[in-house]
């Protein structure tokens, strides 16, 4: 059994939370680290867009808008348990690539997701840019996302590094429907399920289930843990060149020189 640190975060900012991902990434990237599970939530409403996504359609709306390092399309985060998993990228259960860590870790949550009651399933469908044109993640599910009822529960996205990889995803408690619909166009609430929905199931109780059950996939023994010297410096360092910016934040990566740009494999 590997043992693995278990990071509990409370309900933190946009821009706090990505800067924390990335730094978890980058510190296990420059030096060997055991996988951390890290558990949050979102302070407010907050939009986070792909990396290589234009924003334009989600800034006129009112909410803070943060760039992730991973691609995918933009996620309102509101009622949700955030999950996020950094680990080098031979470990197992994730040493299959990109597919397999997705599959490795959407099997945990649909065993979690039945424990309560929620009856959910893999998407069979490929990852591909098919519906890249809609701003919205959950428009449309890729391979081995979680679905309920045909629709998405689980948004997740990924980004590799030479030695380590990092996989957030949001996990839907509960949707505002008319912000929703404001953002994303009339129809994005019918193309998504949520917890609640389906079980009362608190947002905590399901967290310690979640981490059980990614113990028993992941073959791990959870150590309970906050961020170390290297990760807060790196986070600090983040949030002043990248994340507190509208330079990262608005505009198109693509425009953007990344002063920590990454060394990539």
């Amino acid at each position: 059994m590997q043992t693995w640190r278990l990071i509990i975060d409370g309900y933190g900012r946009g821009d706090e939370n990505m800067a924390v991902d990335e730094s978890l990434l980058r510190a296990a990237d420059l030096s060997p680290r055991v996988p951390t599970l890290r558990l949050y939530g979102w302070r407010y409403p907050t939009i986070s867009v792909g990396y290589i996504q234009n924003p334009s359609k989600v800034l006129p709306f009112g909410l803070p808008v943060v760039r992730r390092i991973t691609g995918g399309r933009a996620v309102l985060h509101d009622m949700e348990l955030t999950y996020s998993i950094t680990a080098p990228v031979d470990a197992p259960p994730f040493s299959e690539g990109i597919n397999g860590a997705y599959s490795a870790i959407s099997a945990c949550i649909i065993k979690a997701l039945k424990d309560i009651g929620v009856e959910a399933e893999f998407s069979r469908g490929r990852r591909t840019t098919r519906g890249a044109e809609k701003d919205a993640c959950f428009h449309s599910p890729s391979r081995y996302e979680v679905l309920v009822d045909g629709k998405k529960l689980v948004g997740s996205s990924q980004r590799r590094l030479k030695n380590a990889f990092l996989q957030h995803g949001s996990i839907i408690f509960g949707v505002n429907r008319e912000l929703n619909e404001r953002i994303f166009g009339a129809g994005i609430v019918e193309r998504m399920c949520w917890i609640g929905a389906h079980s009362s199931v608190a947002r905590d109780a399901f967290r310690d289930i979640l981490v059980k059950r990614f113990a028993e996939g992941f073959k791990a023994d959870f150590k309970e843990y906050i961020l170390d010297d290297d990760e807060i410096n790196l986070k600090e360092a983040l949030l002043k060149a990248k994340y507190l910016t509208e330079e990262w934040n608005h505009n198109c990566v693509r425009r953007y020189k990344d002063p920590l740009a990454f060394k990539e494999s």
